[in-house]
């Protein structure tokens, strides 16, 4: 387990906490189809990652693997800040490589045509800006940011964000905030959809969509 020390930030300490027991270190049971049809297809065909490169930042225990692979990405790099995290994902396929700790400080064997993010950046919200920036240096001229998060317009993601309080590192999220940050570094976004997975008819409309995608291209 990577342990805080002088020369990490107070709020990566608090994402190290709140892992620091093992929790959440299996993968849940949303079967590969299912999350291109009720998630990923909301903003782009799994066909999109043939021979791509691939980098996903928070990859412990993302379900996404056997998509990216399954459909003939050309490298995936997992990145975690826990190390821990990604034995839950890993696979004996030459094509899948660890890159754990601090995505601000990792540097990829090559720049990558997607970074791909779940659940990640609202829990670093904080250093948001150093993300992104750091996205769009490792990002190929074209390459694309997908992200997907919670919506705070969202009633029912702020009651959820406000019940479980212990060691949490989420933060309340604002995407077109979010957007504006991707768009100051040099990122066309293409997309920014709120939605609820299991009711389709909720797809556009931020009130009621739990979560929502952000997709957008450097340029």
């Amino acid at each position: 387990m990577v342990m805080p020390d002088s020369r990490v930030d107070p709020h990566t300490r608090i994402i190290l906490a709140r892992y620091a027991d093992g929790r959440n270190l299996r993968l849940g049971d949303i079967q590969p189809d299912v999350l291109v049809s009720r998630y990923l297809s909301k903003v782009m065909a799994p066909e999109e990652f043939a021979g791509k490169t691939i980098l996903e930042i928070g990859a412990g225990c993302s379900l996404y693997v056997p998509v990216f692979l399954g459909h003939g990405c050309a490298r995936y790099y997992a990145n975690d800040l826990i190390p821990e995290r990604l034995a839950a994902i890993r696979v004996d396929d030459p094509r899948y490589v660890e890159l754990a700790g601090d995505f601000r400080h990792i540097e990829p064997p090559e720049p990558v045509d997607l970074v791909f993010a779940t659940l990640t950046m609202m829990l670093v919200v904080p250093m948001l800006d150093q993300f992104v920036r750091k996205i769009a240096t490792i990002l190929k001229p074209g390459g694309m940011l997908v992200s997907m998060d919670a919506n705070y317009f969202c009633p029912l993601s702020i009651f959820r964000l406000i019940r479980e309080r212990t060691n949490n590192p989420v933060r309340l999220f604002n995407p077109f905030r979010y957007a504006d940050i991707v768009r100051r570094n040099g990122l066309a976004v293409e997309a920014l959809v709120p939605f609820t997975a299991p009711l389709p008819r909720l797809t556009g409309n931020w009130l009621l969509g739990t979560s929502f995608w952000l997709k957008a291209r450097k340029t």
